[in-house]
Parts: structure tokens; C-alpha cells; sequence
């Protein structure tokens, strides 16, 4: 998928998500409105994902989490590139957004993901079919390996939207269609694939995320 060469090392700098970093959308409704987390890519922040709750529903709450790992002068929810054999670091996030969610007030009802936070949210269903209703994968892929919670994912088969450009060198070599096959077999798939975006996240994508949370907003209302 990517070449090792490329990465700098990742850092362990906590083993939960730091509460005092947490960008949220409307401090004053976090204890009643139901929360969409934000998860940031490599070398990120919890600011960069932010950005996006211009354009989303207010029908949700969003919180923007830092990851638990340093990467040079960002944050980072695993080392790159993945290792199938070695999924700890990816799981140590996966458990400190679970303890983070299991805290709030409101329910945490969907996740967010860019690249790396794709990856994360992906993995929470993955951990736990009902750990939210639904994910937002944008540029991010799962953890290549089976896991034990894929049969129960499958069984649910949770709404995810997979928003992704056919330029994207992660998904070269038959990455693509792997992740889609992952999907498609394992979710409720949306794809929103953009033939000339490469890593990134465009004005199309952006409208199909928003269509995509307000038909999440009408089920949660019933």
C-alpha cells in the first residue's frame, strides 16, 4: 500500500484520549444532543477535522479528538504503514475513544474518520458492532487483517459512507477493491468515489457526507 521508507516513528504519549484537546462543536448542547466523533489522519490534529462542521447537520453534536500517539509534529492513532501481524497500537486507540465515549452525557451515535481516523472508527465497529449507529470513512481503509468481531459486523451491518479518490495512492495495487469488498461485506456500503481526487477530501464528497448524516438524523428521530 505505502512504502515504509516514507514514515517517521510514532510515539505513545497517553493511554486516553486527552480531554483538554477535545474541539467541540457546541459545548452547551454535548450533554443532551447525540455526538459524531472526528478522528484526524496521520500527522494531524483535532483541529483539521473541525473545520468540516460548517457543512454537516446540527441534528448531532461533533467532537474532535487528538490521537494518543506523536508523530513528528502531529498526532498520530497508529504507526504507518500497517502491519497485519501487529494490530496493538491500533487497538490502544480503539479503547481509549471507547473509554472517552462511555464518559459523555449524550451518546456517542457515529464517527468520522480521515486515512488513519477512518481506519479507527471502522475499527470500533469491528471491536463492537453497536459501538455507533454509523461511520464516515473519508480516505481510510481497515485494518488488514480478520478480526474477531468481523462476523458480528456482518451481522449488523451498520450504514457506512466510504468517500475516496480513484488517484489515492493507499488504494493502489488492488487496495481499492479489497477495502470495498471489506465493505460491501461486512457494512451497509455508500461509495462516493472520486476518479481524479488523489489523498484528500472534496466538495462532493463533502455533500454526500451531509446527505449522509441527515439520513442518519431522520432515523435517529424515528
Amino acid at each position: 500500500m505505502t512504502n515504509a521508507s516514507q514514515y517517521a516513528p510514532v510515539e505513545l504519549i497517553a493511554t486516553e484520549i486527552d480531554e483538554d484537546a477535545v474541539v467541540r462543536s457546541d459545548p452547551d448542547r454535548m450533554r443532551s444532543a447525540p455526538i459524531v466523533l472526528l478522528l484526524h489522519g496521520l500527522g494531524s490534529d483535532e483541529d483539521d477535522l473541525a473545520g468540516l462542521v460548517p457543512f454537516l447537520p446540527t441534528d448531532f453534536t461533533y467532537a474532535s479528538l487528538r490521537g494518543i500517539y506523536r508523530y513528528v509534529q502531529g498526532y498520530a492513532w497508529f504507526e504507518m504503514p500497517m502491519d497485519p501481524a501487529r494490530p496493538e497500537a491500533l487497538q490502544a486507540s480503539a479503547a481509549a475513544v471507547e473509554s472517552w465515549s462511555a464518559a459523555q452525557d449524550a451518546p456517542v451515535v457515529g464517527a468520522i474518520g480521515f486515512s488513519q481516523g477512518g481506519a479507527l472508527a471502522l475499527q470500533l465497529l469491528r471491536r463492537d458492532p453497536h459501538a455507533v449507529d454509523f461511520v464516515v470513512n473519508l480516505s481510510g481503509f481497515p485494518f488488514p487483517a480478520p478480526m474477531l468481531g468481523d462476523s458480528a459486523l456482518a451481522e449488523v451491518s451498520p450504514p457506512v459512507l466510504w468517500g475516496h479518490g480513484g488517484m489515492d495512492p493507499h488504494f493502489a495495487d488492488g487496495r481499492e477493491e479489497a477495502v470495498r469488498d471489506f465493505l460491501s461485506t461486512h457494512t451497509r456500503l455508500e461509495e462516493e468515489r472520486r476518479p481524479q481526487l488523489g489523498h484528500a477530501v472534496d466538495e462532493v464528497e463533502l455533500r454526500a457526507l451531509a446527505s449522509f448524516l441527515q439520513r442518519r438524523a431522520a432515523d435517529t428521530r424515528g
